[in-house]
């Protein structure tokens, strides 16, 4: 391979920031002489999202230009919250992951991540670095915060995932950071190298689960940290340039993606390692793409020490190529010229509209993310009229290194006087004061004393000295105290004199508004606090549904949100706990608030990797907050990462226990809209596919029904015990592409469930055709059909309602009336055992069994989703 073909073979694994808001000479020339894959976007690149577009769409043009074979990954921070690229007034600002955790809602957080996803479509980003998978842990971290949805490692798992799938719709390529965890470290590695003494087993209760996740689920891209972990073997290498821990992605996770490394001009590569070097160790630990935001000296540099140490020796080729593939291979699945050098003539009205979407969105998020964390002194909401005193901080405020992404050391300041706006909207009696390290003067103090109320913002305040002296100085000289922690919520979390305790966990102005209007009772504050407590959060929980406790709470849920299928109790009870039953159930606390029930497929037809998603409800309290979705999301989380063998398809329909053949014509179109939003698709009639019903107490064995078939000699009546193998044998003929029917023939042996199976004879008595007859106290009617108590009509109970199931005849003796006849014989069979109704279930065929007074009970649309 020639020097140049290697320099931009090696270009292709490097991701590169640059300065301006078009392409500059430096960025041209890394495109063009040296084939870089991948451009980092940072708000010194943006001016507007018309001229994002533009610059999208120049450096795209560029590597078309430079000859490139691929689009270049155009990459950019915007986990929204408080760190947001493309923010107001150019876009709409959309809630951070743990604002998005307060919330309760996965579902939200899939909505974001496809508006977000939707929003950097249009702008040609095409690469986000998030969702964050780390779990924050430490209370004090200064680097992650309220990136991360929480503290707990399945629910930021659960939250992460859902943000990774909202951007999927729009062919984003998510990027999950920060492997292995950046949660629990207080150290920024912007400008320092943490430490996590964690050993693997610690590491694997906690920081990889959300990480194993994202990777089973089929992330497309890991940003590894920069931090270091001598509990894993024995080299103290930041992770990004550790064999041992990117072995744990490679080969305990199986993951093939890329692995990108976080920028290596961060304090923790470039004081340790330097980047050059950094980016040769990253390489040969296992990393594919290898971030530089800044310097052009050192981008170029660290290309040329690559190509050096692959020349010598030092990078096996094969080491080389294998980052190339997962690269390029990367490229190949999900980037195209068409879509990258796309011009939108109408960019500005669907933008509009975008954001006009994007803002509802947001407006419904941020109302249900913002924590009353206490009123203990019941404070609120406060009189429009009162005199208020409002606090602001008016010296720099901890920020990180990763809020502006320069990695520069700076300190963040607010416009406090924006936030003060908000407040006078609901009351003009708001005077506002800044305070810093100087503290209040005399006549500030004097001014918080005389004050109805003090409502004090603070901004991370657990790293700002003078914010925490202020807020245990007001407790004491306030008459009542409110305070807002306006960032991360662990300011005052663990501060009792702050009786009145409410956070945002992000400093936009947006969740500050709704902050203020639970204020001021002009809208509730329904969050829930995602750290520091486990209560009342949504989970999720795989359950076989035997405990008797979650049976009745599931039972109370079906009959409140399926009102026109009734069921009893002891229904729950025997079709619920079934083997091949994985049921997913939600709960807030101890209160199940939603179900979703699915059975592994027991056919033995081509597809055989496929589940049954037999029925979901939401207790109607708790419905339109995500919790049905939620419950989908996870069960396919648990059929594609856990299940085996794995499921590829999820089937809105049933087996045996059978509830319905799919989704009920007879449930409200918003019902069809929520499942298509999943994923799930309909076929359109036909065919037919419907349950039957008709009441059997007048019911007469009429001639007309069974004339043709006796004329020929055929015989009807119930299977006695020496005929069962020939029974069984002839189901295993006809029908053994459907291992649940026969098995329920097999069940149903005459001994012990006689009267179950009424039998058609050929004029030489061999079996020819068969019906189960079953009446409302057959056990196997009981624990595999749940809706004949459900087909009671007001002259029929849900005690007397029986069923006709698994109809068939030789294929040699149909067309002969033998069908009818024998459905006849086993209706008066019924009726004469004292059934009043009967339920035929999923019928295709027209006519047949309205011939015997059957009527259509419920009609039905098949649907299904590949996962």
């Amino acid at each position: 391979m020639s020097s140049a073909a290697l320099q931009k073979k090696v270009g292709q694994l490097f991701a590169v920031g640059f300065h301006g808001q078009e392409p500059s000479t430096e960025i041209k020339t890394l495109i063009h002489e040296y084939g870089i894959g991948g451009v980092v976007l940072f708000k010194r690149n943006i001016a507007d999202v018309a001229q994002l577009r533009a610059l999208t769409l120049a450096l795209q043009r560029e590597a078309r230009l430079a000859g490139h074979t691929h689009p270049l990954f155009i990459g950019i921070d915007q986990e929204n919250g408080w760190v947001t690229r493309i923010s107001p007034p150019m876009a709409s600002q959309l809630p951070g992951p743990m604002a998005l955790g307060a919330t309760n809602s996965p579902d939200l957080a899939y909505k974001v991540g496809m508006a977000t996803g939707q929003l950097l479509k249009h702008v040609g980003v095409n690469m986000n670095y998030g969702p964050v998978c780390d779990i924050n842990s430490e209370p004090l971290n200064p680097v992650i915060g309220v990136r991360s949805p929480g503290d707990d490692p399945e629910f930021v798992g659960r939250f992460a995932s859902a943000i990774a799938r909202g951007q999927r719709q729009h062919n984003i390529i998510s990027c999950v950071k920060h492997f292995p965890g950046h949660g629990d470290t207080a150290t920024d590695s912007h400008y320092g190298l943490p430490v996590i003494s964690k050993t693997r087993d610690q590491l694997e209760r906690c920081e990889l689960v959300p990480f194993r996740r994202a990777t089973a689920e089929g992330i497309e891209a890991v940003m590894t940290a920069h931090i270091s972990l001598p509990g894993l073997g024995n080299s103290n290498l930041p992770a990004t340039l550790s064999p041992e821990v990117l072995r744990i992605l490679r080969t305990d996770m199986n993951y093939d993606g890329m692995i990108i490394t976080d920028c290596l001009e961060m304090d923790g590569i470039r004081a340790t390692y330097g980047t050059e070097e950094g980016s040769v160790l990253a390489l040969a630990a296992g990393s594919d793409s290898f971030m530089i935001c800044h310097t052009y000296g050192v981008q170029v540099a660290s290309v040329r020490r690559v190509c050096e140490a692959v020349g010598a020796g030092r990078i096996p080729m094969t080491r080389l190529e294998e980052a190339y593939r997962h690269v390029t291979q990367l490229k190949q699945n999900l980037l195209s010229w068409e879509e990258a050098l796309r011009v939108d003539e109408a960019f500005e009205s669907k933008l509009r509209e975008l954001d006009l979407q994007n803002r509802q969105l947001a407006d419904a998020a941020y109302a249900r993310s913002v924590t009353v964390v206490r009123d203990d002194s019941k404070i609120l909401p406060v009189s429009v009229s009162s005199k208020v005193i409002f606090l602001f901080p008016g010296d720099k405020i901890p920020s990180g290194g990763a809020v502006d992404g320069e990695g520069l050391g700076r300190v963040g300041s607010y416009n406090g006087s924006v936030y003060f706006d908000v407040l006078k909207r609901h009351n003009p009696n708001v005077t506002e004061i800044r305070y810093g390290e100087a503290g209040l003067s005399t006549e500030e103090w004097r001014l918080v004393e005389a004050a109805d109320v003090v409502i004090l913002t603070t901004i991370n305040a657990r790293e700002s000295p003078f914010q925490r002296k202020m807020g245990r100085a007001l407790p004491s000289r306030a008459r009542a105290l409110i305070s807002i922690a306006a960032c991360s919520p662990y300011d005052f979390l663990d501060e009792p004199t702050i009786s009145t305790y409410i956070t945002t966990y992000e400093p936009t102005l947006e969740a500050f508004t709704v902050a203020v209007s639970a204020i001021f009772g002009a809208a509730p504050a329904t969050g829930r606090l995602p750290v520091g407590t486990k209560e009342h959060r949504l989970s999720i929980e795989l359950s076989s549904l035997d405990d008797p406790k979650d049976l009745e709470q599931v039972h109370t849920i079906w009959n409140a949100a399926l009102p026109t299928y009734p069921l009893p109790l002891e229904s729950f009870q025997k079709l619920l706990p079934q083997p091949h039953g994985h049921h997913f159930v939600a709960r807030t606390g101890n209160t199940i608030v939603g179900f979703c029930l699915t059975y592994t497929r027991t056919t033995n037809d081509d597809d055989k990797n496929a589940a049954y998603l037999s029925a979901i409800a939401v207790t109607p309290t708790a419905q339109n907050q995500g919790i049905g979705n939620t419950l989908i999301q996870e069960a396919i989380a648990w059929y594609t990462t856990t299940a085996k063998p794995r499921i590829t398809r999820l089937d809105l329909s049933s087996s045996f226990p059978r509830f319905w053949p799919g989704l009920p014509d007879d449930l409200p179109p918003q019902v069809t809209r929520f499942f298509e939003t999943q994923g799930f698709t309909f076929t359109t009639p036909p065919p037919r596919h419907v349950d039957l019903y008709r009441t059997i107490t007048d019911f007469q064995l009429d001639e007309k029904h069974i004339a043709k078939a006796q004329a020929q000699g055929y015989t009807f009546a119930p299977l006695q015990p020496d005929q069962y193998e020939e029974c069984i044998a002839g189901q295993r003929k006809n029908f053994s592409h459907n291992q649940a029917w026969v098995q329920t023939y097999i069940t149903l042996h005459p001994r012990t469930h006689p009267n179950s199976i009424m039998t058609a004879f050929d004029p030489k008595g061999h079996q020819i055709g068969w019906t189960l007859m079953l009446d409302p106290s057959s056990s196997v009617l009981q624990s595999q059909w749940a809706l004949p108590p459900a087909c009671s009509t007001s002259s029929s109970s849900s005690s007397t309602t029986g069923l006709i199931g698994c109809v068939g005849v030789d294929a040699e003796h149909r067309g002969k009336g033998v069908g009818v006849a024998m459905l006849a014989h086993a209706l008066a069979h019924l009726r004469g055992r004292g059934v009043h109704g009967v339920m035929v279930d999923w019928v295709v065929v027209e006519g047949f069994y309205e011939s015997l007074g059957f009527e259509v009970w419920r009609a039905y649309r098949l649907g299904s989703a590949r996962i």
